[in-house]
């Protein structure tokens, strides 16, 4: 049975809009609820007609509207060209470039490079996020959200948009599962291990606090004027880290593990080596990063067995953090210039202990 035709003074009004006694309202045609939109004709048709487009889809799309005042190449897909050349001139990492190009490339799959951008919503950025947490990347919709508040606060910045629609969606919390290092299980491997440069690399690990990336690329000519002249690979930043610093726990300094790296009876320009040939790797070459957290995590599973109170066991990684609780437990050391952060939140992250180990009281 075809619906009935509206009288013919009403035929002029947009589909799902009714006036009953002159009060207009406007009828969901996916779930049949109404909408009082009030006395005003002019009124409850331009928000018929805007209601109608968001039902259907069409309310981020190029419009005539927006030809005729000169929006419409302001797209998200356009816009996302132009971020692209400024984080382009950017002095980042590889796997930082990497890692958001990965995510601008899903935030276009999700809300549409066609998109008008000034009319993306929080309810847009919200839905989008609530789709990759639904897949089960917890990670990944956390740093989505971190990259796409950059990405509309540059283009509030340029006047793209009024407002930042991300500002206002809920902060993602994500458990990390992997355990940390206790102290007693890195004595455990370091002292039972019987690889030279394993235990190099976690002698410097444990005593600088720099990543697997660092030490492996670190090289016997950047130390000198006494101290190790670093340029972390994952910022950029530059630490100096004099070679009499010492993690009193351990019982070395920095200069001491240094001339420990050159007892391997290999000459080599890398302080941690290969001592044998292995594979492709000839003697003297560096030891890539992958390879320490794999011997590192076979070591720890054979010298301190434990189920890490269901986590996942901690990487070579963990020595980082493992460094900076020491340290701070010293006293004598600032930890957040140890480990190159320009932000002390970012130095927190690694003092947190995620409950793996007991805190003493200290009295008196």
């Amino acid at each position: 049975m075809s619906p009935r035709k509206r009288d013919a003074r009403k035929r002029s009004f947009p589909p799902n809009l009714y006036e009953r006694n002159g009060y207009f309202a406007w009828r969901n045609p996916i779930d049949g609820k109404e909408h009082g939109l009030g006395r005003d004709k002019r009124k409850a048709f331009l928000q018929a007609v805007e209601a109608n487009l968001h039902v259907e889809g069409l309310r981020t799309e190029t419009r005539l509207v927006d030809k005729l005042t000169g929006n419409a190449d302001r797209t998200f897909g356009k816009w996302m060209e132009r971020y692209t050349i400024y984080v382009t001139a950017r002095e980042l990492a590889d796997n930082t470039r990497r890692s958001y190009a990965s995510l601008h490339k899903l935030a276009l799959e999700l809300l549409g490079a066609d998109a008008q951008i000034d009319r993306i919503t929080t309810l847009d950025i919200a839905n989008a996020l609530e789709a990759v947490q639904a897949r089960g990347n917890q990670r990944q919709a956390q740093a989505l959200r971190s990259r796409m508040r950059e990405i509309f606060r540059k283009a509030m910045a340029e006047g793209w948009v009024a407002a930042n629609p991300v500002a206002v969606t809920d902060h993602i919390s994500v458990k990390v599962q992997r355990a940390r290092l206790p102290w007693e299980a890195f004595m455990a491997v370091y002292t039972k291990t019987g690889n030279v440069w394993l235990r190099n690399a976690m002698a410097l690990a444990i005593t600088t606090g720099q990543r697997r990336e660092d030490l492996a690329v670190a090289k016997f000519a950047d130390v000198h004027d006494d101290a190790w002249w670093c340029v972390q690979i994952k910022t950029g930043n530059r630490v100096c880290l004099p070679t009499n610093l010492r993690l009193d726990a351990f019982g070395m300094s920095l200069g001491e593990i240094v001339k420990q790296c050159r007892t391997t009876g290999v000459i080599s320009k890398h302080l941690v080596h290969q001592v044998s040939p292995r594979g492709n790797s000839t003697i003297g070459a560096p030891i890539w990063k992958d390879t320490i957290t794999r011997r590192f995590t076979d070591e720890l599973t054979e010298h301190w067995p434990s189920d890490w109170e269901g986590n996942n066991p901690p990487t070579f990684h963990e020595i980082r953090s493992l460094a900076e609780r020491m340290y701070d437990a010293q006293g004598n050391v600032k930890t957040q210039d140890l480990l190159g952060h320009k932000d002390a939140r970012s130095t927190a992250l690694y003092h947190d202990r995620r409950g793996m180990e007991w805190v003493r009281v200290q009295v008196g």
